[in-house]
């Protein structure tokens, strides 16, 4: 059964609640009856969105073609893909938030996990008495990598010619920084 968009909210960090919630108004404008990792993952495409996926994008991306066009390859395989979702039956369900589908929840209760695994890359909100703590806030990263894991959103990376190993590499290994030419 599909969760309500507040209950996943609460399991997530701020960076990533704004990603859910670009997913949520995509599937909404789409009339789509769910919100899938698909949503999540066209929105982080966007320009607007915060630039994590598009980087390791770069760097994981085919030798063989120009790094634009093989965005816009993504680009419209994640399109093609989000028009072939099924559309809510009544109209009155497009008002309202369309609910996290079971693979995007299972997808954020592995990031949970993993980042239990890490403790170095994860943190624990307490609440307001000091108690012990409650509940881990998925970072946006570890929801991304969770993600790569859905064999349909492996499939259209791989339709644009990325691999989702690639990309997990590049999300884990962030870019080396640039040396400044004029300091030798």
């Amino acid at each position: 059964m599909p969760t309500p968009v507040a209950a996943a909210r609460q399991c997530l960090s701020p960076a990533a609640v704004t990603a859910l919630d670009a997913a949520v108004d995509s599937a909404r404008r789409r009339a789509h009856a769910q919100t899938t990792s698909l949503h999540l993952i066209a929105s982080l495409l966007a320009p607007a969105a915060p630039p994590l996926l598009r980087d390791a994008l770069a760097r994981a991306r085919s030798a063989a073609f120009t790094p634009r066009l093989q965005l816009n390859a993504l680009n419209l395989c994640f399109a093609v893909s989000l028009d072939r979702l099924p559309s809510a039956a009544s109209s009155s369900a497009s008002a309202d938030e369309p609910p996290v589908s079971n693979s995007l929840m299972a997808a954020i209760k592995r990031s949970q996990a993993n980042q239990r695994r890490n403790p170095d890359t994860f943190h624990f909100y307490h609440q307001a008495h000091a108690q012990p703590p409650t509940a881990v806030k998925v970072d946006l990263s570890h929801l991304v990598l969770a993600i790569l894991d859905d064999p349909l959103v492996s499939r259209v990376f791989a339709d644009a010619g990325f691999r989702s190993g690639d990309i997990k590499l590049a999300i884990l290994r962030p870019a080396p920084p640039m040396p400044l030419l004029g300091r030798l």
